[in-house]
């Protein structure tokens, strides 16, 4: 790989403004490096003041940022159309709301590819709650044994593309990108898109570097009600996987037992409903954790989406 390579973040958004251009202010930080960098942002339909933020971007951004409109396909399709856009050899996959905790994040990554020049080398980094924001108790547990990011679970070094690609911080080259077909447009949602990528970059031998010291800021408040509906649509996706890809099964996209699907839809928001109440820490974990489980089985149960 070239050493003057230059790095292509690429961000889709919907509907994010405000929070789009605390993250874009936070890119425009960065520090230069050989090659240099781009922000490729798509906007995927937005009905708010996307627009307006993407159109001031430049005063800070200048010819650094690429937008792109892409209204429909949900953001597998809008990953694509941004990478499609992208002038990098170098891919880093962040979200609208994952901005750089540190100016030097994007050197790092090039950086480590850099070292690693191999088509086959991707890199993961860390995500934590944005300190600029206060984060419950329930969102704590969400990324510490909870179902949103299993950071918990692993150690620095290498770890299985398959389970831990995290679209929303992850590096890799565009060649192994483009091998592996991009993302399947057949998945409206931000659910299991990137955990599918992941397994046939598997299959490509992409190996997966997890750097903790690499770290971006995730501002998005959740409350057990957004988190068991996006849940559903994690059990939707997964249905949608094993329905396509029978040839290829996932360890982590299980169809749930059939109890559980039979009991999901009215179990999950019943556990929702109480699990505030007067109770020890870990008890009020297990019903959040019993909550997503009956959600996803009642996602499953529902069948595959359709398409956006």
């Amino acid at each position: 790989m070239d050493t003057q390579a230059r790095l292509s973040v690429i961000i889709p958004t919907r509907d994010r403004g405000s929070v789009l251009a605390a993250t874009l202010a936070d890119l425009a930080g960065q520090r230069d490096f050989d090659g240099g960098y781009e922000v490729v942002v798509v906007d995927n339909g937005s009905s708010d003041g996307t627009r307006e933020v993407l159109a001031r971007a430049p005063a800070t951004m200048g010819e650094r940022l690429v937008t792109v409109e892409q209204p429909r396909g949900g953001p597998a399709a809008a990953r694509n159309a941004a990478i499609g856009a992208a002038r990098g050899e170098i891919l880093l996959l962040l979200g609208d709301d994952t901005a750089p905790a540190a100016a030097d994040l994007l050197a790092a990554h090039a950086a480590l590819h850099r070292e690693h020049p191999e088509s086959t080398y991707a890199c993961l980094g860390r995500i934590e709650w944005t300190p600029r924001a206060p984060a419950t108790e329930f969102m704590r547990w969400l990324d510490n044994g909870g179902p949103q990011f299993h950071y918990w679970e692993i150690a620095p070094g290498p770890v299985r593309i398959e389970d831990y690609f995290y679209s929303s911080h992850v590096s890799l080259k565009r060649s192994a990108f483009d091998a592996a077909g991009g993302f399947d447009v057949r998945f409206p949602y931000a659910a299991l898109e990137d955990a599918d990528l992941g397994r046939r970059l598997a299959e490509n031998l992409v190996s997966l570097d997890y750097h903790p010291e690499l770290v971006v800021w995730h501002d998005h408040a959740t409350t057990i009600e957004q988190s068991l509906a996006r849940t559903v649509r994690v059990g939707r996706c997964a249905a949608l996987y094993n329905e396509i890809c029978p040839e290829r099964p996932h360890p982590r996209i299980q169809r749930p037992a059939r109890l559980a699907e039979l009991t999901g839809a009215a179990a999950s928001p019943a556990l929702a409903a109480i699990s505030w109440s007067p109770a020890p820490p870990a008890v009020r974990r297990r019903i959040w954790s019993l909550a997503h489980r009956a959600a996803y089985a009642r996602g499953y149960r529902l069948g595959p989406p359709e398409a956006r």
